[in-house]
């Protein structure tokens, strides 16, 4: 199996890479899975060669002899949530708990300080009731052009469902179908919302859209609070 090596662009939390990119790409190196979940063991290194070794039926993510992350078939049954439109996704984005406070301000996927990021930021569509977010999720031509673009916008959005405000949460597993990566400029949505909490676990599923509304991808993930 090749190495894997995650820029250092790609970001989440400071120096390890944006959760959704490392299990996005983790997940397309598994042969024959439409539906991949990622566990996510410790933070991926940037800019280090990660070995990938083959554990049947899935991969394993290593870095200097330890696991950072495991790959494995999965299914995926639940509904996606619903759709909204690119002017109501834009306005939800007005009310990101992110503008005012962000745990990881430079989050490739979501940080406020990242005019070349995706701009994930992911607010309620309903003014006060946070339950239901959506934000637009437009790929520029210096993004990259894989499914781990996808898995990133996902893994974001669903992230701000369950508060991050006065929190630190980060992605512990992710399960996701992903079908396309969007075209350069295509005005694309994404929708997340909290299914709830166990103790300092949350469980997200949130779902992206095309411009055409096609589904181009959806995910549940668990999110792990940080002590």
């Amino acid at each position: 199996m090749p190495e894997l090596v995650i820029p250092a662009r790609l970001n989440g939390p400071p120096n390890s890479a944006n959760g959704g990119i490392a299990a996005g790409r983790l997940a397309a190196l598994l042969p024959g899975a439409d539906v991949v979940t990622v566990t996510l063991r410790r933070p991926p290194p940037l800019d280090q060669p990660l070995s990938v070794v083959v554990l049947e039926p899935g991969l394993a993510l290593q870095h200097d002899g330890e696991v950072v992350a495991l790959a494995e078939p999965a299914r995926l049954t639940i509904e996606p949530v619903p759709a909204v439109d690119f002017a109501t996704a834009a306005d939800a984005a007005t009310r990101f708990e992110g503008l005012a406070e962000h745990p990881f301000p430079t989050c490739f996927g979501c940080g406020t300080e990242r005019p070349d990021g995706l701009h994930c930021h992911a607010g309620p569509v309903r003014p006060g009731q946070g339950d239901y977010l959506a934000t637009p999720f437009v790929r520029r031509a210096d993004h990259p052009d894989d499914a781990a673009l996808t898995w990133a916008a996902l893994d974001c959005a669903g992230g701000w469902s369950i508060g991050l405000v006065g929190r630190k949460a980060v992605l512990g597993r992710m399960t996701a179908e992903v079908r396309q990566v969007p075209a350069v400029g295509e005005r694309c949505v994404v929708v997340a919302q909290c299914d709830g909490w166990d103790g300092r676990k949350a469980f997200t599923r949130s779902t992206g859209y095309g411009a055409d509304g096609r589904v181009l991808g959806v995910a549940t993930a668990t999110w792990i609070e940080l002590r």
